[in-house]
């Protein structure tokens, strides 16, 4: 029996295919086939109906199949009825001239394509076989992109070229020196080559949005230290509450004023440690700083700071009572000893006998944060760390942007000054609010009123200056974020 399989290709009028099933010589039959935007279904006594769906509008027509002895003439009068049905539609049809698919259809049709040839892939989905080519050339790109992209649209190069060649050469000069690149580098890099090129503010501003455009087309990317969120326990629920209720019997039998309720942390970086340490009234005490060497620099330090050495940079038990006599215990109120609250993490070293004896002996009472849980219950981790991170990363670009630098024989660029470092940190602690401060504490389960007035702070939401870091541990020596390596 004679078997054919016309099909017709309309590409001027509609951009797409129309196929038909194999029709056997003599069978008045033909099963219904959604081919993209066109549908053939069968009908009684050989009558086809053919349906176009444009913008969610139906248009139908009949056309009447007459099986004949020449199979090729029933393909040409099928051929012309349906080219005169979308003929009398073609104002319909050109609003839809050119469609667009995202990047799993294109995957789809190149798998199609790869498993038998193109112009059947073609055939199948209703694509130009020119658009299978097209796609299969693009399949590694197909394959990183987001299954929803459209296409890979996009300037080549940007509108302010040269800032972009001089922008590109200056990060991979730089890095080739050592030198970390971070946005803000090359943010403020650009704005100094438009200076230089009198391109006005209003034309160019070197926003976020241009940086990373800028670095996308010159195949740039940032390198940094990625670290996780800190994960909650399963059983945090009996954990803040347990912790809720052991403060708030403490303040109950102590009644602190909020000038003797402070919390206490370390924030490691690769060359320093500093201890950070903020009472529930907003005050911020001294700062206490951990070199990692053996010795303490003999050129003088910024008041407001004090400097101590450890080989390692750690807070070891030494340090730590070192801490409690020279910061916490200078205090205000400490000399006389009043009674006082130290919230602390589960970091070991703040754990040990020595460390609980001297603050027994200030008349103090220690209250340790649940492990897992300083994401939520330490006030600095909470509204403090970010914005002194951030603070002091401004500090260091412009440093790195300011002028010329001093290399090391292996060409790279040499380490900030020990006094300059201690104060940008110094700096970086004066930006950080006090009622910043006094909010976290709030927010922490510490310092709410008694009467349970202030317990709707626990549920508010954190503000754009007092974001909360989540560091991935409780311990201070864990692996150090992006903002804690600037100092390398």
């Amino acid at each position: 029996m004679y078997e054919w399989q016309p099909f017709i290709t309309l590409k001027k009028m509609a951009k797409f295919d129309i196929n038909f099933a194999a029709l056997p010589h003599g069978n008045r039959e033909l099963k219904s086939y959604d081919l993209d935007n066109f549908e053939l279904s069968t009908c009684v006594d050989g009558v086809y109906q053919i349906s176009a769906h444009l913008e969610k509008r139906a248009i139908k027509t009949n056309i009447l199949y007459d099986v004949l002895e020449n199979a090729d003439s029933a393909f040409f009068k099928i051929q012309s009825q349906i080219a005169a049905f979308l003929g009398s539609n073609a104002g319909q049809l050109n609003k839809q001239q050119r469609r667009s698919y995202d990047a799993n259809f294109k995957l789809m049709v190149i798998n199609a394509a790869e498993s038998s040839n193109y112009c059947q892939a073609a055939r199948r989905y209703g694509v130009a076989e020119c658009r299978v080519r097209y796609w299969r050339a693009q399949k590694e790109r197909l394959q990183n992109a987001n299954t929803m992209r459209k296409a890979f649209r996009g300037p080549k190069s940007g509108l302010f070229r040269e800032i972009d060649r001089r922008v590109s050469e200056y990060v991979s000069e730089k890095r080739n020196e050592g030198m970390p690149i971070t946005r803000a580098v090359i943010q403020l890099k650009a704005l100094e080559i438009a200076n230089e090129l009198k391109i006005p503010p209003t034309e160019f501003k070197a926003s976020l949005g241009w940086c990373k455009r800028m670095m996308r087309r010159n195949g740039l990317a940032l390198r940094r230290k990625t670290s996780l969120a800190q994960r909650l326990p399963s059983d945090f629920r009996e954990k803040l509450l347990s912790y809720q209720r052991y403060v708030l019997g403490l303040r109950k039998k102590h009644h602190y004023p909020l000038d003797q309720m402070g919390n206490t942390d370390q924030t490691p970086k690769s060359r320093i440690t500093v201890m950070l340490t903020c009472l529930a009234d907003g005050t911020k005490l001294p700062l206490y700083v951990v070199l990692r060497r053996k010795t303490i620099p003999k050129e003088p330090m910024p008041p407001g700071i004090i400097v101590r050495a450890q080989e390692k940079g750690w807070m070891e038990t030494e340090l730590v009572v070192d801490w409690l006599k020279v910061v916490w215990g200078r205090r205000h109120g400490g000399l006389r000893k009043t009674r006082n609250m130290l919230v602390l993490d589960a970091f070991r070293g703040h754990l040990t006998e020595p460390v609980k004896k001297q603050l027994r002996s200030m008349n103090g009472d220690i209250v340790i944060i649940p492990g897992g849980m300083t994401s939520q219950l330490q006030v600095l981790d909470v509204v403090v760390n970010k914005p002194f991170k951030d603070n002091l990363r401004k500090k260091y670009t412009e440093w790195l942007l300011s002028a010329d630098h001093a290399l090391t024989p292996t060409g790279r660029i040499q380490k900030p000054a020990v006094r300059l470092l201690c104060e940008w940190v110094l700096q970086a602690w004066d930006a950080v609010s006090s009622e910043s401060i006094i909010n976290g504490f709030k927010k922490c389960c510490i310092s709410n009123a008694m009467d349970g007035s202030e317990d709707d702070v626990l549920w508010e939401e954190v503000g754009p200056a007092e974001q909360r870091e989540e560091d991935g541990s409780d311990e201070s020596d864990s692996e150090p974020s992006e903002a804690e390596d600037l100092c390398e």
